[in-house]
C-alpha cells in the first residue's frame, strides 16, 4: 500500500488454486495527526482563496491527510491507495472525496494537481518487489534509487504550473550519490519555498529515519526570495512542541528554543551536496582532491571470519604470516592519532578454494569454513568465491601509500568534535573508515585544520549528515574546500597540530581553533 506513513515492505505469501503467488503489502505506522496538520498548514493562503484548487493524498493510507484536510474545510480533494482493503475504509469514511484505487507510480491521470501532499513510502530499490523496482527505476533512471525518490519525481510531473508539493521525507535525498535525479528534478523544475530540518527526532513509531518535511512549488520562474529554513536544536522535542513552534517560528519570522530560522539561496547545482545549515564561504581555496588521495576502506562483509586476534598468530605457518594485515577502524581514531589496531588475513582475490586456500593456508581455511553458508549469503560479485572479501577498495592505492603518513576518520560519526586521525604505520583502513593520504600539503596542517571548529561547521554547511552524525563520505570529503592560508599561518597551524599529535594532548587545541577562526570568520 502506498500510504501516508513510514513504510517497510513485507513479503506475503497466498496460495490460490494450489499455485503460490507472492504479494508485496507494506506495513507502516501511521503519520502523526499532528504533523499531519502542521503540513496541510504549509498549504499557501492563494491556494485556499482557490475555490477550484484541487489536492492530491498520493497515498491515503488510513486517511490521515484526507482527515485533516477535511477539517481545514478543502472540498475538492482526491486521494490515491493501491491497498483496495485501505481505499475501501477512506471511501466510506470520506465520501466528500474521490478516491482511486491504483498504484500511484504508474498512475496516468488526465488532471494537475494545485497540491500534492503525503508522506511516501520509503524503501530501498533492492528491497522492493521486481515489478515495483521497474517502475522506480522508469521515473528515476537509476537502480541505487529509494522508491520516495520516484515519489518526488512522480509527483512535480502531476503539479500544475504554481503547484505546491508538501511532503515528509528522509533527509537523504539532500546528499546521496544517486538522489541526483530528484535534485535535478527540483531545481529544473521549480524550488523549495520551506524546509523543516526534524533531525532524529522520534516521529513513527520503531523507526528513526532523519526526516524533513519540505514546501516546492513548480514554477519557470525562479524566486526573488531565499528559501526558508526551519532547523531543529534539539532531537527529544515532543511532536506537538514541533507543531506549535513552527507555527511560532513561521509567523514571528526569527529563531526560537527548539528551530533556528535562517534564509539562503536555492542550490544551483544537482552535483552539490544539499544542506539546511547556513551557507559559509571560503574565499580563496583548494578542493581536497587536489591536495591528498582520498579513499574508502576495504570491506570483508563478514567481520569475524577474517579477523585474527594476537593469540592465534603463533599457530600460523608462513604463507599465513605474510597475509595477516593491520587495519585502523573508526573505534581507533581519537581525534589528532590513533590508538590500536585491529588484524585481518586478507585472501587475494586470485586465489581458488581447491588449488591454494586448503594446502597453503590449513589454519585459515579451518576457521573460515565453520561460516561457509553465512558467508555465501553475502552479496558477492560473480568473479569472487565465499571465502574471498567482498570489495578489497582502492587496495593498490593503499598500497603504494602505505609508507606515508594516513589521516582516518569513522565514515559516519556522533562525536560532539571531529576524530581526523593521523599514523604513519603501515595499516590499512576498515570499511567504517576514510582514508585520507596528504600528497601536496603538509599533513600537520591538514590534520590541524580538518579537527577545528571552523572545519565542524564549515563542513555542516557543505558536507553530507544523517541526523546529527556526521557522513564523511568519499565524495564529499573529496570536494571538500581547504583554504590557502598564507604560509605563516598555515606553518602555525602545522606547528600546534604536530605538538597535539606527538604529546597526545590536547590542550592547543583552544589555540589552534582561535587562529583558523580568527582568519576565516
Amino acid at each position: 500500500m502506498w500510504s501516508n506513513n513510514f513504510k517497510r515492505l513485507v513479503p506475503v505469501i497466498l496460495t490460490l488454486n494450489n499455485v503460490e503467488h507472492y504479494k508485496e503489502s507494506i506495513s507502516f505506522v501511521e503519520t502523526p495527526k499532528l504533523i499531519a496538520r502542521l503540513m496541510v498548514n504549509l498549504i499557501s493562503s492563494k491556494i485556499i482563496m482557490k475555490r477550484e484548487a484541487l489536492i492530491l493524498d498520493s497515498g491515503c493510507g488510513k486517511g490521515v491527510f484526507l482527515e485533516e484536510l477535511l477539517q481545514a474545510s478543502y472540498t475538492n480533494v482526491e486521494g490515491i491507495e493501491i491497498d483496495s482493503s485501505l481505499c475501501e475504509t477512506c471511501k466510506t469514511k470520506f465520501r466528500e472525496f474521490k478516491i482511486h484505487n491504483k498504484d500511484y507510480l504508474d498512475w496516468n491521470y488526465d488532471k494537475k494537481f494545485d497540491v500534492i501532499i503525503g508522506n511516501p513510502p520509503y524503501s530501498h530499490y533492492n528491497s522492493l518487489p521486481i515489478n515495483i523496482r521497474e517502475k522506480v527505476f522508469t521515473l528515476s533512471k537509476n537502480r541505487e534509487s529509494d522508491i520516495y525518490y520516484a515519489f518526488i519525481i512522480k509527483s512535480i510531473n502531476l503539479l500544475k504550473e504554481d503547484g505546491e508539493l508538501i511532503y515528509i521525507v528522509p533527509y537523504s535525498f539532500f546528499y546521496n550519490t544517486f538522489a541526483r535525479c530528484v535534485r535535478e528534478k527540483i531545481i529544473t523544475n521549480g524550488y523549495f519555498e520551506l524546509v523543516i530540518d526534524l533531525d532524529e527526532v522520534r516521529l513513527f513509531e520503531g523507526e528513526k529515519p532523519e526526516t524533513i518535511i519540505f514546501k516546492f512549488r513548480k514554477s519557470k520562474l525562479k524566486p526573488s526570495d531565499n528559501t526558508l529554513y526551519l532547523q531543529l536544536k534539539r532531537k527529544k522535542a515532543s511532536i506537538s512542541q514541533i507543531f506549535s513552534l513552527v507555527n511560532v517560528a513561521l509567523k514571528k519570522q526569527e529563531s526560537n528554543e527548539i528551530f533556528h530560522y535562517h534564509k539562503k539561496k536555492m542550490f544551483a547545482s544537482a552535483d552539490d551536496v544539499w544542506t539546511t545549515h547556513p551557507e559559509i564561504r571560503i574565499p580563496k581555496s583548494k578542493p581536497l582532491h587536489e591536495l591528498a588521495f582520498v579513499g574508502v576502506g576495504l570491506v570483508s562483509g563478514y567481520e569475524k571470519a577474517f579477523q585474527i586476534k594476537e593469540e592465534e598468530i603463533k599457530q600460523l605457518n608462513f604463507n599465513e604470516k605474510s597475509i595477516i594485515k593491520s587495519f585502523v577502524k573508526a573505534k581507533h581514531c581519537k581525534g589528532y592519532w590513533t590508538e590500536g589496531e585491529t588484524k585481518y588475513f586478507i585472501i587475494d582475490d586470485k586465489i581458488t578454494e581447491e588449488s591454494y586456500v586448503e594446502d597453503s593456508f590449513p589454519y585459515f581455511y579451518d576457521k573460515i569454513k565453520k561460516f561457509k553458508e553465512d558467508m555465501k549469503k553475502r552479496y558477492l560479485p560473480k568473479s569472487k568465491s565465499w571465502f574471498h572479501w567482498q570489495a578489497l577498495r582502492n587496495i593498490k592505492k593503499h598500497d603504494l601509500y602505505s609508507e606515508k603518513p594516513k589521516i582516518f576518520v569513522p565514515t559516519l560519526d556522533r562525536s560532539l568534535t571531529n576524530r581526523f586521525s593521523l599514523t604513519s604505520k603501515r595499516v590499512y583502513p576498515s570499511g567504517d573508515v576514510l582514508t585520507i593520504v596528504p600528497i601536496d600539503v603538509n599533513p600537520f596542517f591538514l590534520l590541524g585544520y580538518l579537527n577545528s571548529d571552523f572545519f565542524r561547521k564549515y563542513f555542516f554547511s557543505h558536507g553530507a549528515r544523517r541526523g546529527h552524525r556526521m557522513a564523511f563520505t568519499q565524495r564529499v570529503m573529496s570536494n571538500i574546500k581547504i583554504p590557502l592560508f598564507e604560509k605563516k599561518v598555515s606553518s602555525r597551524i602545522a606547528s600546534i597540530a604536530k605538538e597535539i599529535y606527538i604529546k597526545k594532548n590536547l590542550k592547543h587545541k583552544d589555540e589552534l581553533n582561535i587562529l583558523i577562526s580568527r582568519v576565516l570568520e
